[in-house]
C-alpha cells in the first residue's frame, strides 16, 4: 500500500513537471507572475494557477486515457477471477467426487475383510490392503491440500483485485 502511494506521488510529481513544461513551451502569452508560477517560483499547488481551463485539456485527456487503460485492466482481471472461480468450483466438485468414490471403495474393502478366525491366515493380504489404503488416504489428503491451496490463492487474488478496484473507485 505504501509503495503504491509513493508511486502515485512520484507519478503526480512527474505530471506536474510535464504540465509546467508544456505550459512554458506552448503558452508564451502569460504574464510574468503566471510564468513564475509555472516555473515553480510561486506556490507549488494548482489552486494558485490563474490559467484558462482550456490549458487543462491535454492533462485531462491523458488522465482519461490512463483511466480507460486501468478500467480495461480491471475488466480483464475481473474476467480472470471469474474464470478462476469456475475452475476452482470444478476442482472442488471433482475433489468431492473423488473423495466420495474413495470412501465407497474403502468401505467396500473394509466390508470384504474376513471376520473371526480367518484374520490370522491372510496376514500378507491384510498388510497389502492396509498399505494400499494408506496410499489412497495419502493421495486423497494431498489432493485436498492442493485444492485448499488453490482456493486460498484464488481468494487472495480476488481480495487483491477487490482492493485495487476499491482504490481505483476512490480515486
Amino acid at each position: 500500500m505504501a509503495t503504491e502511494i509513493d508511486f502515485l506521488r512520484e507519478q503526480n510529481q512527474r505530471l506536474n513537471e510535464d504540465f509546467r513544461r508544456y505550459q512554458m513551451e506552448n503558452f508564451s502569452k502569460y504574464s510574468s507572475v503566471q510564468k513564475a508560477v509555472c516555473q515553480g517560483e510561486g506556490d507549488d499547488t494548482f489552486e494558485n494557477l490563474v490559467f484558462d481551463q482550456s490549458f487543462l485539456a491535454p492533462l485531462i485527456t491523458e488522465y482519461d486515457k490512463h483511466l480507460g487503460e486501468l478500467n480495461g485492466q480491471l475488466k480483464y482481471y475481473q474476467k480472470q477471477v471469474g474464470e478462476m472461480k469456475l475452475q476452482l468450483e470444478n476442482v472442488i466438485k471433482e475433489n468431492e467426487r473423488l473423495h466420495s468414490e474413495l470412501k465407497d471403495a474403502v468401505e467396500k474393502q473394509l466390508e470384504a475383510f474376513p471376520l473371526g478366525t480367518e484374520i490370522g491366515t491372510d496376514t500378507y493380504a491384510d498388510d497389502e490392503t492396509v498399505r494400499n489404503l494408506q496410499e489412497q488416504l495419502q493421495l486423497a489428503n494431498e489432493e485436498k491440500t492442493q485444492a485448499v491451496e488453490l482456493w486460498q490463492t484464488v481468494s487472495q487474488e480476488l481480495d487483491r483485485l477487490h482492493k485495487l478496484y476499491q482504490e481505483h473507485m476512490t480515486e
